[in-house]
């Protein structure tokens, strides 16, 4: 087990180099200049070329890469373009909302997808089958703006039971800060359970055909001790790697919840880094958004070969 936890976290490793080549790169092939960006187009250029020393524009690529990579091993991301502040300290202020944010729309959407997968998989080609994939299809197909939208519509302005925006830190005011984080936690989940429910459908569907659940039906077990002590505990392990591909769509969804709820998270720090051109910030995020999606999958498939022992000899 710790050879092969070790592998994988050695295979992590290039991984996150090539991540932040790319982050590197791509912030630079964004149209526009951010020293233009803050002065605008009318800016003197004496002191667009200062300010593009003093950001270190001016240097050849290869040294800007080179400099910006030795201050994200020492955990220092720079000084923000807009703002002028450590963006670390930016960023750590603005991680305990999205974790707020992230894990009550995490917490939303296994409610809702768990037994829904279940029920589909246990049931293929039933009513009940037809009606949830018909749901999830459904589901997939609806943004999140638009979904946030109608639910702050109804349950905010309609029936006036949630507020529609605004942020309490959780230590501050608990009961403010639940209702607050209901609506945009509701949207998040809502929008990554179908995609969760039809990953659960398939384990479970998988699982089901194995030899032991007809001759668990044969014993004359209750269907719902052969659902959850048979089939749901053996597809567990396809449940926790699907769980890990979740976090790619629950990243991408908070960026559009945050700006739609006006929630202050890293979510609203990556569109508005990228409408100001503040590379520094957009390449921070950009490592940090890519680094946490690769450490939880690993974390992931860790869990998965401690779950089912035969992952290891893949």
């Amino acid at each position: 087990m710790l050879r092969y936890a070790l592998g994988r976290i050695l295979l992590a490793v290039p991984l996150l180099f090539g991540l932040s080549v790319l982050s590197f790169v791509y912030v630079r092939l964004i149209p526009g200049d951010p020293v233009t960006a803050m002065l605008g187009v009318n800016s003197n250029p004496t002191v667009v070329a200062q300010l593009r020393e003093q950001f270190g524009l001016d240097r050849p690529l290869l040294g800007q890469y080179g400099d910006w990579l030795a201050g994200v091993m020492r955990g220092d991301f720079g000084v923000s373009f807009r703002s002028q502040l450590p963006i670390s300290t930016i960023i750590v202020d603005r991680i305990p909302a999205t974790l707020q944010l992230a894990g009550a729309g995490l917490v939303v959407s296994l409610l809702i997808a768990i037994p829904a997968g279940v029920a589909a998989g246990m049931r293929p080609g039933s009513r009940l089958d037809s009606l949830i994939t018909s749901a999830t299809l459904f589901g997939l197909a609806v943004p999140a703006f638009f979904l946030g939208t109608l639910l702050m519509l109804f349950f905010s302005l309609k029936l006036n039971l949630v507020p529609s925006q605004g942020y309490v830190p959780f230590a501050d005011d608990p009961a403010q800060s639940l209702r607050l984080t209901v609506l945009p936690a509701l949207t998040l989940g809502l929008a990554i359970s179908p995609y969760l429910a039809r990953l659960t459908r398939s384990a479970v569907l998988e699982t089901a055909q194995e030899p032991f659940v007809p001759f668990a039906r044969a014993k004359g077990l209750a269907p719902r001790k052969i659902s959850i002590g048979y089939v749901l505990r053996n597809a567990l392990p396809s449940l926790v790697a699907a769980l890990g591909l979740t976090v790619a769509s629950l990243m991408a969804g908070s960026i559009v919840v945050e700006a739609l709820f006006n929630w202050p998270g890293t979510g609203r720090l990556v569109t508005g880094a990228v409408t100001e051109r503040d590379y520094a910030m957009v390449e921070a995020l950009l490592l940090i958004y890519g680094g946490l999606f690769i450490a939880v999958n690993l974390a992931c498939e860790i869990a998965q070969s401690l779950l089912d022992p035969r992952v290891r000899l893949t």
